[in-house]
């Protein structure tokens, strides 16, 4: 007669093969120190490079190596980002003339520049000019916060303004 079938394992288990009891790791690596390399083994397979048969020709004149990717990227991202200051001081009562974007929290993005001081020193000052997609990032030497710049612009009247362009 056949023997009864073995009883159900618990769900948790069911479709798990039973294997032999684990083994702590370290009983199955060999012990530190029981192998190690020689300098013997290392100098056997070891060559110098003045036993190989590779010959070069020495360069006529010095030859430039390209430049690293990486380097070139950080030069770049220099050369793209520019800063300058302008001076104005607001009186009868002149607005700025800018719309700006508070988003990034940090800077003040000019959305646009309309009539007012910025304006009148974007025609004296066109190398300096401010355009829009420039930032506003410090004011008065305060900078870090969107919402603190404008608090600047709206009680101070001499104003030295970091602008950015990106």
């Amino acid at each position: 007669p056949l023997a009864p079938p073995p009883p159900a394992a618990p769900a948790l288990f069911r479709g798990r093969r039973a294997h032999a009891p684990r083994r702590p790791v370290s009983r199955l690596l060999p012990k530190m120190g029981n192998k190690c390399c020689a300098a013997e083994e290392v100098l056997a397979a070891q060559k110098d490079l003045g036993q190989t048969s590779v010959l070069r020709k020495a360069p006529e004149a010095e030859e430039a190596l390209p430049a690293p990717k990486a380097a070139e990227k950080a030069e770049d991202s220099k050369k793209s980002v520019k800063e300058w200051i302008i001076n104005l001081v607001k009186s009868d009562g002149k607005r700025l003339g800018v719309d700006v974007d508070l988003t990034d929290g940090v800077s003040l993005q000019i959305e646009s520049v309309n009539e007012g001081l910025i304006e009148e020193w974007n025609a004296a000052n066109p190398d300096k000019a401010v355009l829009k997609d420039d930032y506003i990032i410090a004011v008065n030497g305060r900078r870090g916060n969107a919402q603190q710049l404008t608090e600047v612009f709206k009680n101070e009247d001499n104003l030295e303004i970091t602008v950015q362009r990106r």
